[in-house]
């Protein structure tokens, strides 16, 4: 029964946060795309040199609001995660050539776990804040566009962490498929 249990809660966690990831892989080009599409007109925002990119400063104000409430949402899933992983090598107790497998999932949630961190506490902030920079200088083209070169690196880097975040939960799962209790055989009595 606790084996059951913790396997429940492992791929419950697992599959949460891996479905997060997907789907902010995957939305903002949808998002942005669409928003591009009606070309909208932020009044809060009015500058010459933004003209045409209110649809792109709408679309990514919208995938930074999902991004906001999806990251917390992965950090309870990574941390439910590892109290099923802890629950597991308890469970299980891994040895000799049995310790491989364990090792290597729990090396794949570390690297995950660092990315989703990463994301969090580097990539996001720093692409905010130069968005913010590039709206609130928007008549100064000498501020605006070095913000915008920014923007665009980090936009650039948190995708690719997002991508490698993908691969290393995509791998998680593949390498969790084999978990399985042991099974103690008892012979009847002679």
């Amino acid at each position: 029964m606790p084996f059951t249990l913790i396997q429940i809660i492992y791929w419950t966690s697992l599959s949460i946060w891996f479905g997060g990831v997907l789907f902010i892989a995957i939305a903002p080009m949808i998002i942005l795309k669409t928003v591009r599409e009606n070309n909208p007109i932020l009044p809060g925002v009015l500058s010459v040199n933004l003209d045409g990119q209110h649809g792109t400063l709408l679309g990514s104000l919208i995938v930074g609001d999902l991004a906001n409430y999806l990251v917390r949402i992965e950090l309870i899933s990574a941390g439910v995660l590892l109290i099923a992983i802890v629950g597991q090598w308890i469970i299980l107790a891994p040895a000799g050539t049995e310790l491989i497998p364990p090792l290597v999932r729990a090396a794949l949630y570390l690297i995950a776990a660092v990315l989703l961190i990463y994301k969090w506490r580097v990539t996001w902030p720093r692409m905010i804040q130069h968005r913010t920079d590039y709206i609130d200088h928007a008549d100064e083209p000498e501020k605006a566009n070095p913000a915008l070169d920014e923007l665009n690196r980090y936009q650039v880097e948190s995708t690719r962490v997002l991508f490698i975040l993908t691969g290393a939960l995509l791998l998680l799962i593949l390498m969790s498929a084999s978990i399985a209790p042991k099974f103690v055989v008892q012979l009847p009595p002679a």
